[in-house]
């Protein structure tokens, strides 16, 4: 074989190394997210993966508003919790409002993180158990 040819066949096993341990960490993501990943090409599970992450993400913040919500009721008996889910009380004035929501946002800010960080412990993320590219369970390039 010519240099220029090994040289081309070097850059070329990389890249299916590459190929390889991606698809490798794709799989194992789709794995730990219950994705399904079989017979998928690897566009496609990441694709899922996105979606996945997605639902995740708004099921998240759905968990946390309604936990927030129970903080804030524990601490007044009696609040009116549709009401409070109506939104916020605002001014009339667009700007006005803006400016209101910013200093609302800013005044939680601290308080919020320290609440965040109570309910920091109920949050797993499912273990990355990356397979080695030729183990059982992956699919093909």
């Amino acid at each position: 074989m010519t240099s220029a040819a090994e040289a081309l066949q070097r850059s070329l096993d990389v890249e299916v190394a590459n190929h390889s341990a991606l698809e490798a960490v794709v799989t194992s993501a789709c794995e730990g997210l219950g994705v399904p990943a079989s017979g998928s090409s690897l566009r496609c599970r990441v694709e899922a993966l996105y979606s996945q992450a997605g639902e995740k993400m708004r099921e998240a913040l759905h968990v946390g508003v309604k936990k927030a919500l129970a903080v804030v009721s524990s601490h007044y008996v009696g609040i009116d919790l549709s009401t409070v889910c109506e939104g916020y009380v605002l001014p009339d004035d667009e700007m006005e409002a803006q400016e209101e929501v910013q200093r609302l946002e800013d005044a939680a800010t601290t308080p919020g993180d320290a609440l965040a960080a109570f309910f920091d412990a109920e949050v797993e993320l499912p273990p990355l158990g990356v397979q080695e590219p030729g183990q059982a369970g992956q699919g093909g390039p």
